[in-house]
């Protein structure tokens, strides 16, 4: 059979394993809080897969999930919110997806690791929060910027990009399951929209369509158990355990692809 149609190909059991267990993790927590599955998943697989394979991965895998998840954010999403956002994000994700075809691999990680680290730094320290005291981050322009800046940096990273939004979707949202729902449905524009991108680019094989398929189990469980726990967990101590994890797994991802270059 051509290695183009063979599913992990040259991929050892314990890795395939690995992003197996990535792809639970990732989308339990989608389903609990309607976004962030993408930048865990990238920064546990680019190790075993390389970057642009996770990537393309993940893409496809949460594309798949939407089918499940965006039914809830069309009931609950705020609209009159929602719906500005959404061409400044297509915007972003079509700059970034051009940027990321045409990225090597090595450039692309250290990328990746870059931005995966300012996002988990301004998200820690609440950098968009403290604008809020001189910016109005309910202005139509700023709204759009941050849209489109979130399409561009999280389709580049491969994850991440509505840290960009959250703090304005926070403000925004007058309801804590109009704020998932509104994630829930802009994270879903944000993955269909590279997926359509990334199959004209040729950057999705029948392998590639194969290895989701098998994965696609974790992900529906872990989405499911996720959204049955989402008035569960304490989100607050979650994230900021999440935080440190992503943080030192983003500088490692940077400092490798900056050994490879430099």
């Amino acid at each position: 059979m051509p290695p183009d149609l063979i599913p992990f190909s040259g991929i050892p059991i314990w890795a395939i394993v690995c992003v197996l267990v990535a792809h639970f993790l990732g989308f339990f927590i989608r389903g609990a809080f309607g976004f962030g599955s993408n930048m865990p998943i990238i920064l546990l697989t680019t190790w075993l897969l390389g970057p642009h394979h996770a990537v393309v991965l993940v893409v496809v895998t949460a594309s798949a999930s939407q089918f499940h998840l965006l039914p809830q954010g069309l009931k609950t999403a705020d609209w009159p919110v929602t719906r500005p956002l959404l061409a400044g994000m297509v915007v972003g994700v079509s700059v970034g997806t051009w940027i990321f075809t045409k990225l090597e691999a090595d450039w692309l990680t250290l990328l990746m690791g870059g931005l995966i680290t300012g996002i988990v730094v301004m998200d820690r320290f609440r950098v968009l929060e403290h604008l809020t005291r001189v910016i109005d981050l309910r202005a139509r322009v700023v709204s759009m910027t941050l849209a489109l800046i979130s399409g561009l940096v999280g389709t580049i990273s491969g994850g991440g990009g509505l840290y960009f939004l959250i703090v304005y979707l926070k403000l925004a949202c007058e309801t804590v399951s109009g704020l998932r729902g509104t994630n829930l449905i802009l994270s879903g524009l944000f993955i269909l929209v590279r997926l359509v991108l990334l199959i004209w680019a040729g950057f999705v094989s029948w392998s590639v369509a194969m290895e989701a398929a098998l994965l696609m189990p974790a992900v529906l469980l872990g989405t499911w158990l996720g959204t049955r726990c989402f008035h569960a967990i304490d989100s607050k101590r979650f994230f900021s355990a999440l935080q440190f994890v992503l943080l030192a797994m983003a500088i490692a991802l940077a400092v490798k692809g900056a050994f490879k270059l430099f």
